[in-house]
């Protein structure tokens, strides 16, 4: 009866009262509703006061299409208010176009469908719908080279952006850069200042520090300017509080909030800084005044003013299902798909912003909490600030699903949180990532991850790719210890992970694991080219990090990575490792940890053109394993191969036949794998390879990386990738002979070559000219009594010398109460790796092994050698000679070494010990390689 009443209405609309139509057509709806499914139109020039069933706007536009999606959602909410709550399936199907959002699409538990009638929002067809949280920018005028307007709602302070795009054509713009010194590379620290110690200790400033000059300048509307901190892994955004420019002094609006101090990398830390006007100095760049709303563009060639759309960003979220898993509340059976979500801002904190790792702390655009059986499919997110999907707290059997994610300000997919949940109701598991494309992240927050997965279990992360981000591609986990956590069964697979970080940042990975996590598998990808910034130079295919446990890491091919295609240091325990290509890494093919819960290592090809087999630092857990007679894991059946030739792999500093007798890899062997062409990046093995007799099983990757339908799958693939070389290794750093008698340093400067540690409280090691053993000038040492640990200061070279006898000379002239020692040490665990240690006691008496061997007078310079020889023909054993002015020397013999496992000099310094305040002076140092005695 309802529809028949309301077709005779539609015949005669224009002389039936607006809402005499409305409830006709909502009654017209619910009895279609109850009768089966609905299907609601949205359209650009619809209205959401009409009732969006037709396609398009009848003759007498008194019905049509819906105008956005808020108005599609809230059409459905009063069809189920007026069905009583029972509708069938739902779909909102939503014409081609561009939209502009004026609030984030709210999704709460009232819109829920279910598993028999879910609720979809769709594109229509093959058209494509854009929602934009941004607003097209008009009226500029040419100024110079600069186009110019005022934005009102800027002026007026109810607006402000800090992205902008510009687009020629269709598209949705390209993204501009704010006004930014230097325009390419960056700035460095000129000097770190004295701050308050940090958690471990070190007095450095965490709000200010020295600059070059001219590099900084106290601009106008200073408050508004941003410097940006590149943190190794991480980087952090600092508004400015004022710049000295005769001190050569910047100062922050507030303290880095993170654990490290400025310069904790590197004393010359890189930065840049942007949003000045002063700064507007090319094309491409751009500055909003915001007291004025002036808004001033360098636009690019070929752009022009009546052939280009200005667009920035209004909004910082464009989607939120809005669930409450806490309170048992759940937005369900919901689907977004074919849908494109455009231009969204990223806030900047008054105090700053910065996360600990992974951009952790930066929102998404498209946002979930409380979702179940949720879908985001065929939807694209681009041009935004931030990340660009994140499936948060308490979702669960959800799936994301062939996406196209680009342009993002940090990273794109995000599934958990960093802080474990409390319930299994609360945590999100049960989460599909698969036939994602994403790509060129990091825009504003460089360390924004590709994939991140945290505190959340049963996810699978499938045929994904990731490429051209800035940091790491894919990262599961988040505990840095053996803790509980809710990181495991997750199945990362058929991804490929390819070209990242590109010398922005650096210890980062194709994938990244942390944490224990039991059941969890990464098998049958694709990672490859990595490279990283250079301090520290880490960039690694498979990064299992910090007491990383249990993953299972099995037939995957990692190929042209920086530091090595494996790093399971820092605690990584029974992993088990087998089946793997790890191939073409530039300094280092593997960082294995010999934990006391062994992993396993086998059937895998490592093949190298250059580099070391293993990274040295992996060494000290082996010694300690082999000291404590337990098990070193279980290595066998792996193929190793160095084009150089097999006497260019080094287990350590081992030979293979030594590694061999340790019980590794008894089975294994070294020979070429024979790739089909390894310099093509094909690693298909050819049929004669003599890893397949080690039971070696080919690798398919034919079905890594997107699928579906050809346009899609061409977007990116494995035979697409560009050949990149691997750079050149670094020069393996020459031994150090050090010959400093202090002359050619100036008074107060520290010593050459060496580096120093501790100066705190009143302690300092300087060049002084307070006396001298020969010249003027000598190093002093000053120690006090409330410096801790109690070895600091102290300082030390690296000589790494490897064999030969070495001698270390110097004199030295003690003040009261002075203690100290000086010691060689070599790369192992201390104390094994400590060789010759002499200690300086407060009463002049000289100590070796816990034993008096002389007594030298204080305040009188005396003379002091060490003699040792190095390699492993070492008798274990050093001689001293001590020799006070005038006298005739004293030589002791065949002093023991302190550690078992001294066999190269790597480290050799001075460490003060003193109880009190104290000071001695050395002069004349030398360390050098002499005739063996």
């Amino acid at each position: 009866m309802a529809s028949h009443v309301t077709r005779q209405i539609f015949r005669h609309g224009k002389s039936v009262p607006s809402y005499l139509i409305a409830i006709m057509l909502g009654l017209l709806l619910v009895d279609s509703a109850i009768a089966g499914n609905v299907t609601l139109f949205v359209a650009p020039g619809g209205n959401d006061a009409w009732s969006g069933q037709p396609a398009d706007a009848n003759a007498e536009r008194t019905d049509g299409p819906l105008a956005s999606l808020t108005g599609a959602r809230d059409a459905v909410r009063r069809l189920r208010a007026m069905a009583g709550g029972s509708l069938g399936a739902v779909v909102v199907r939503v014409r081609g176009g561009t939209y502009r959002l004026d609030e984030p699409l709210l999704l709460e538990p009232c819109d829920s469908g279910t598993a028999e009638a879910p609720v979809v929002f769709e594109a229509h067809g093959s058209e494509r719908p854009i929602f934009s949280g941004g607003q097209v920018i008009t009226g500029f005028r040419q100024n110079g080279p600069l186009w110019e307007t005022v934005v009102a709602d800027a002026e007026s302070g109810d607006w402000y952006f800090r992205q902008l795009f510009v687009a020629t054509g269709p598209d949705a713009g390209q993204r501009r850069q704010r006004a930014r010194s230097p325009n390419d590379g960056y700035h460095r620290i000129a000097q770190l200042l004295p701050g308050p110690p940090d958690a471990h200790g070190k007095a450095i400033a965490r709000d200010k520090f020295a600059f070059a000059a001219g590099e900084l300048e106290p601009w106008a509307r200073l408050g508004d300017v941003n410097l940006v901190l590149m943190h190794s892994w991480e980087t952090s955004i600092h508004p400015l509080k004022s710049v000295d420019v005769d001190a050569s002094i910047v100062e922050f609006a507030a303290p880095l909030k993170e654990w490290w101090c400025l310069g904790y990398w590197e004393k010359d830390q890189r930065y840049y800084v942007e949003n000045a006007r002063e700064l507007l100095d090319q094309p491409g760049e751009w500055y909003l005044n915001r007291e004025t709303g002036l808004l001033s563009y360098w636009p690019m060639p070929g752009e022009t003013l009546g052939g280009s759309k200005v667009v920035a960003p209004r909004l910082t979220e464009l989607v939120r299902f809005a669930g409450d898993a806490d309170q048992q509340q759940f937005v369900e059976h919901v689907t977004l798909r074919g849908l494109a979500f455009h231009h969204a801002d990223w806030e900047l904190d008054a105090k700053g912003n910065s996360s600990t790792q992974a951009a952790v702390e930066v929102p998404a655009v498209v946002v979930a909490d409380g979702a179940r059986h949720c879908v985001v499919e065929a939807c694209e997110v681009a041009h935004v600030g931030t990340y660009g999907i994140w499936f948060r707290r308490g979702c669960k059997d959800c799936r994301i699903q062939r996406n196209r994610l680009f342009d993002l300000g940090a990273g794109g997919v995000r599934v958990g949180e960093a802080t474990m949940a409390p319930t299994d109701e609360t945590e999100s598991s049960r989460i599909l990532v698969d036939n994602n494309h994403i790509h060129h992240g990091g825009r504003v927050y460089p360390a924004g991850i590709g994939i991140w997965v945290a505190q959340s279990s049963h996810n699978r992360i499938s045929h994904n790719d990731v490429h051209d981000m800035l940091y790491s591609g894919i990262s599961i986990g988040w505990n840095w210890n053996d803790a509980k956590n809710r990181t495991h069964h997750n199945i990362i697979e058929q991804n490929h992970v390819h070209h990242l970080v590109h010398g922005v940042l650096s210890d980062a990975g194709l994938i990244y694991c942390l944490g224990v996590s039991p059941g969890s598998v990464i098998r049958g990808n694709v990672f490859h080219d990595i490279w990283p910034y250079a301090k520290p130079p880490f960039g690694w295919g498979i990064y299992l990090d910090a007491t990383c446990g249990s993953y299972r890491v099995e037939n995957n091919l990692v190929y042209n990575t920086n530091s090595g295609g494996l790093m399971f240091n820092n605690g990584g325990h029974e992993h088990v490792i087998r089946n793997n290509i790890f191939a073409l890494s530039a300094t280092h093919a593997l960082w294995p940890y010999s934990e006391q819960r062994p992993s396993t290592f086998r059937r895998n090809i490592v093949y190298l053109t250059q580099g070391e087999l293993l990274i040295p630092y992996g060494e000290r857990s082996l010694s300690d394993r082999l000291a404590a007679k337990q098990p070193l894991g279980d290595w066998d059946d792996n193929t190793y191969w160095h084009t150089g030739g097999p006497d260019r792999l080094r287990f350590y500093r081992r030979d293979f036949s030594e590694w061999q007798s340790l019980g590794l890899d008894r089975n294994s062997q070294i020979a070429d794998p024979r790739f089909v062409d390894a310099s093509k990046r094909d690693f298909r093995l050819k049929a004669d390879s003599p890893a397949l007799k080690r039971g070696f099983e080919p690798l398919d990757i034919s079905r890594v990386g997107l699928y579906g339908d050809a346009a899609w799958v061409a977007e990116v693939n494995h035979s697409q990738c560009r050949t990149i070389p691997l750079p050149s290794p670094p020069e393996p750093p020459k031994p150090l002979e050090v010959d400093d008698d202090f002359e050619s340093s100036p008074v107060g400067s520290h010593p050459g070559g060496a580096n120093v540690s501790g100066e705190e409280q009143g302690a300092s090691i300087v060049v002084s000219d307070e006396c001298a053993a020969s010249g003027t000038h000598s190093l002093k040492i000053t120690d006090s009594k409330t410096l801790e640990p109690a070895w600091q200061p102290h300082f030390f070279y690296e000589p790494r010398i490897k064999k030969g006898t070495v001698r270390q000379s110097f004199d030295v002239w003690l003040g009261p109460k002075v203690e100290f020692f000086t010691e060689w040490r070599d790369t192992a665990v201390y104390p094994r790796n400590v060789g010759p240690s002499v200690r300086f006691a407060a009463d002049g008496k000289l100590h070796v092994g816990g034993q008096t061997v002389c007594t030298i007078p204080t305040e009188r310079w005396v003379h002091v050698e060490i003699d040792a020889r190095l390699g492993k023909d070492s008798p274990g054993t050093f001689r001293l000679t001590v020799a006070v002015a005038n006298e005739t020397p004293t030589v002791f013999d065949n002093l023991a070494m302190s550690g078992e496992q001294f066999t190269e000099l790597h480290w050799l310094g001075f460490s003060s010990t003193a109880k009190e305040d104290a000071a001695f002076f050395v002069d004349n140092l030398r360390i050098r390689t002499v005739s063996d005695q």
